[in-house]
């Protein structure tokens, strides 16, 4: 991986106007991983894997402290937390292998963790249990009781959550959650820390204010937009209070 400049950022930033979080994350990972990384490649991780490296791109661009804040869904109270890149990244133990055995209810299951490819294919779907039972019918790779071969949508409602929850634990990256306690209530809850969209929050902030730094030095000096994202963002500072009224 390596980190990308400000113009890639930026270029990112821009094509990225429309897309799903999913899409997104694609996006980001193409901008920052080796060229030998494809993009079926990418699509292609597990969840948690790409995760993993999103939490690195995140650290290369803004720091390893990731400043927060959460709405208490008790009282309303809002609460700040900072958090760290080290401490949000879990131990995958079945991640890499790329397929998993299930046995219960007299059916062995093998399936494969969910990536991009899936989270894409869900977007257009109805309600939670349509998305479910797509899921199920793309991660599934197969289903039997001896020599008789099941459809993923045909098993038993207990067997399908016992395959999300195995699907859970091989990839605890996947669905990481947080803990809070409100200190004015004292309400605990754990909500979902999407680094995908979160990590695309923070760029968002950071290309326009990437740009309002672009327009005023090139009011002021009449330099291109490659020439100032080009420079380091020492000097990009130093001129910017030099031009300060």
């Amino acid at each position: 991986m390596h980190t990308p400049t400000p113009a890639q950022l930026l270029q990112v930033w821009e094509r990225g106007g429309d897309p799903s979080a999913a899409a997104r994350g694609l996006l980001l990972l193409g901008c920052s991983c080796d060229d030998e990384d494809s993009v079926e490649a990418l699509a292609a991780l597990p969840l948690g894997q790409r995760d993993v490296r999103l939490l690195e791109l995140r650290e290369r661009l803004f720091g390893a402290a990731i400043d927060t804040v959460a709405s208490c869904p008790q009282c309303a109270a809002l609460i700040e937390a900072t958090l760290h890149c080290d401490d949000l990244r879990l131990a995958s133990p079945d991640a890499a292998a790329p397929t998993i055995e299930h046995v219960s209810h007299g059916i062995r299951v093998q399936f494969r963790l969910p990536d991009s490819r899936d989270l894409l294919a869900l977007e257009n779907c109805a309600d939670a249990g349509a998305a479910h039972a797509l899921l199920l019918e793309r991660c599934v790779l197969d289903a039997r009781s001896g020599d008789e071969p099941h459809a993923p949508r045909s098993l038993p409602h207990e067997l399908q959550a016992e395959l999300a929850q195995a699907m859970a634990q091989a990839d605890p990256q996947a669905d990481l959650q947080l803990a809070f306690r409100c200190p004015d209530c004292g309400h605990e809850w754990q909500p979902l820390f999407d680094v995908a969209r979160f990590l695309w929050q923070e760029l968002h902030a950071w290309a326009l204010h990437m740009l309002r730094e672009v327009d005023t030095l090139a009011q002021a000096y009449h330099w291109t937009e490659a020439d100032i994202l080009a420079m380091s963002p020492r000097r990009r500072q130093a001129y910017l209070e030099l031009c300060a009224p």
